[in-house]
């Protein structure tokens, strides 16, 4: 599937191939070198350079230069890991850009072997690191399995599916929490549900719906055992055959397709697909779930190149860094994308001072309110799973049947 925002493939390259990755970077790693051109930029520079999923792009990147002189330059990644650690490692990408941003999990691999720094929580331009929650900046998503911090939180949301209140007889408002048993294995929905094409956004939450209705044991539904991973193809497999899917979806943009042409009832798939669905529909017509269950709960992290550290902008760098846990940014990413993250308080106080209409403030403030409602319930995705061949391996049987 794409990024959240992405208008680039993850299927250009298979899951194997992420492994292929992993393999390729933990040798480069234990020969001491990654084979890169530390390219050293002697002129310290007000833009900033990024490579990654796009939807930690602002929609206009001309506000950050406003407000702080910084100018960046961003280039989008899609959302499968393969290709971003391909790109990291194999390609050489950090030579020419200064920051990644990835989902959580890389920096357990790319951060013990080098490629990210590790984060100066002291530098001076990182102003608001000691005000930004633990919840946050201690999360998985950048703090690295060795106990080192290796990234700075961005964004950050918990996934559920898009739904029509009146094909499903649930009430319109979307506040009603709702079952994955309607994506699943109910006879309003058969035929009419669009389900995601890749395994690390589809797997995890057929295992919390396995979970919570006593079907399966799966101890951790971001990270199953090979014979776990089987347990949930296998229902997977049989709600296939029994027509519960109408079609698999591989694409954002397909995923607005799919709600803005009726073509379905139900679909797992991104909050801001919802929003772009109702933008023709009209406000309401779609909602983005509440579930009795749980959610796929995903966070972005900054992680710095290592090469960055012999170009001289080190301190632009922080500033950018800093930039992600402030309000401009926080505010922009909640109004445009329905997004949160840290210090959502410094949002509202931005949306505040800046002249933000009270209906845009009360919505930053119920953007907070929601993801907190969310984040009490299971589970936390990785991008990097214990048993990734073998989950690969079960997929494709899914794929096939």
């Amino acid at each position: 599937m794409k990024d959240r925002h992405s208008t680039t493939s993850q299927l250009d390259l298979s899951r194997r191939d992420m492994l292929k990755s992993i393999a390729a970077t933990g040798a480069l790693a234990l020969g001491g070198t990654f084979g890169l051109n530390r390219l050293a930029n002697a002129a310290a520079s007000s833009t900033v350079r990024a490579y990654g999923v796009t939807t930690a792009q602002l929609k206009d990147w001309s506000i950050l230069q406003k407000s702080t002189g910084l100018k960046m330059e961003y280039v989008g990644s899609g959302n499968d890991v393969g290709v971003f650690m391909r790109d990291v490692m194999a390609s050489q990408m950090g030579n020419k850009v200064d920051l990644f941003i990835f989902e959580g999990g890389t920096q357990n691999i790319l951060g013990p072997q080098g490629a990210y720094l590790v984060i100066d929580e002291k530098n001076p331009e990182l102003k608001l690191w000691q005000r930004t929650p633990d919840t946050w900046k201690r999360s998985q998503t950048v703090l690295g399995s060795d106990g080192k911090q290796y990234g700075v939180p961005v964004i950050g949301n918990a996934d559920s599916f898009g739904y029509f209140p009146d094909k499903l007889g649930i009430n319109p408002d979307g506040s009603a929490d709702v079952s994955w048993k309607m994506m699943f294995d109910d006879d309003r929905t058969r035929g009419r549900v669009g389900y995601d094409k890749t395994w690390n956004y589809s797997i995890g939450v057929a295992a919390l719906y396995l979970n919570s209705t006593g079907k399966a044991k799966i101890v951790n539904p971001a990270d199953p055992s090979p014979a776990e991973a089987k347990t949930v193809v296998d229902f997977l497999v049989a709600r296939k055959k029994a027509g519960q899917f109408r079609t698999l979806v591989s694409s954002f943009e397909e995923q607005i397709q799919l709600l803005s042409n009726h073509e379905v009832d139900i679909l797992n798939c991104w909050e801001p697909a919802v929003r772009e669905a109702n933008l023709k529909l009209g406000d309401g017509k779609t909602r983005y779930a509440y579930t009795n269950e749980g959610y796929y709960k995903w966070g972005h992290g900054a992680y710095i190149a290592s090469q960055a550290k012999d170009r001289g902008n080190m301190n632009t760098i922080y500033r950018m860094l800093n930039y992600f846990l402030d309000g401009e940014y926080r505010a922009l990413q909640a109004r445009d994308r329905g997004y949160a993250g840290p210090n959502m308080d410094l949002a509202v106080k931005y949306a505040s001072a800046n002249g933000w209409k009270q209906e845009d403030i009360d919505n930053l403030k119920a953007t907070q309110q929601k993801v907190d409602r969310k984040f009490t319930k299971p589970f936390v995705s990785t991008t990097t799973p214990s048993h990734s061949d073998a989950i690969e391996e079960e997929w494709q049987r899914f794929l096939n049947a």
